[in-house]
């Protein structure tokens, strides 16, 4: 005879609830266990548990970092002073070229110790290195270059000479409709860019305005290069923008114009190329841009005869 489900359901409660009064019923599950049962219960754990052989703390084990992990604040390395080599002799431009091999960190403490030795051209040279020949990261490049605008401001050209700087002409074409404005704002783009460079480039210029280009309030067209002097001289490529804002032009040229000799270092030289603009063209201009790069620009546009 088949037992019908739902009889079958109703005989298994009784069973079931039966089974577990007969077995709970002289257990006490409110009162809490007394110290000397939690204590005799840590005990039987603990012995339960295999035996480990001790090990250091997590926070004392010295785990050696690879170089390339050294943050930029590692700055506070130990350089011996024969590491420094002669800090009272003239540096050269490329100082310090030898150690960029070495990698970033290095460079950032040989910088430092140079700082605190009062050798201050020579630790701006340093940090122009990790810039222009050490593989950075890009956390390594902004601290660079805030380094470079700190410490330029305080040092004096590296060139007084107008005579024996490189040579180069900025050269910018438009329409009418700026050719009232642009020489004051060419004058400072200029000096903006002879400061830039330390008196390495001697820069000037000539205005080309096309006298076809319709004076209308539409944008109007600006194409910027910049050549060494002389007819067959080398040339940068042509950048062009449009633009209807005057405010906005002595800007715009800035960044073009920086633009320009980036890409030009780029073509020309084997360095690192300069970090883009991300702000001010003005700074970055100054800041972006090492001497070395810049005696480079000034060589590629100068050729010897």
């Amino acid at each position: 005879m088949r037992i019908p489900l739902y009889a079958a359901i109703l005989l298994c409660l009784p069973t079931v609830l039966l089974v577990w009064w007969a077995a709970t019923r002289k257990m006490d599950f409110l009162t809490p266990p007394s110290a000397a049962a939690l204590c005799k219960i840590r005990e039987e754990a603990l012995a339960s548990l295999p035996a480990s052989r001790p090990e250091d703390n997590a926070i004392s084990i010295k785990v050696p970092i690879p170089e390339e992990n050294i943050t930029i604040q590692d700055t506070t390395a130990q350089v011996s002073p024969t590491a420094l080599d002669d800090i009272t002799s003239p540096p050269v431009l490329d100082t310090y070229s030898d150690r960029a091999p070495e990698g970033s960190a290095k460079l950032f403490a040989l910088a430092a110790a140079l700082e605190r030795a009062g050798a201050f051209q020579r630790a701006f040279l340093a940090y122009e290195r990790i810039l222009d020949l050490s593989e950075s990261n890009p956390e390594q490049i902004q601290s660079a270059v805030s380094s470079i605008r700190r410490l330029k401001p305080t040092l004096p050209n590296w060139n007084n000479d107008p005579e024996s700087a490189a040579q180069a002409v900025i050269h910018i074409g438009t329409g009418e409709k700026f050719a009232q404005v642009l020489p004051d704002i060419i004058a400072e783009v200029i000096h903006e860019m002879n400061t830039s460079s330390s008196g390495i480039v001697r820069f000037t210029h000539e205005l080309h305005i096309g006298r076809m280009i319709q004076n209308t309030d539409s944008p109007t067209p600006v194409a910027l290069w910049i050549a060494g002097p002389g007819e067959d001289a080398p040339s940068t490529d042509v950048l062009s923008f449009t633009t209807d804002d005057q405010k906005k032009l002595r800007n715009d040229l800035l960044k073009n114009y920086f633009n320009l000799v980036r890409g030009h270092l780029s073509k020309t030289t084997s360095y690192n190329p300069a970090p883009e603009v991300l702000d001010d063209p003005s700074a970055a201009m100054g800041s972006h841009i090492t001497r070395l790069l810049w005696k480079e620009f000034g060589r590629s546009l100068n050729p010897k005869p």
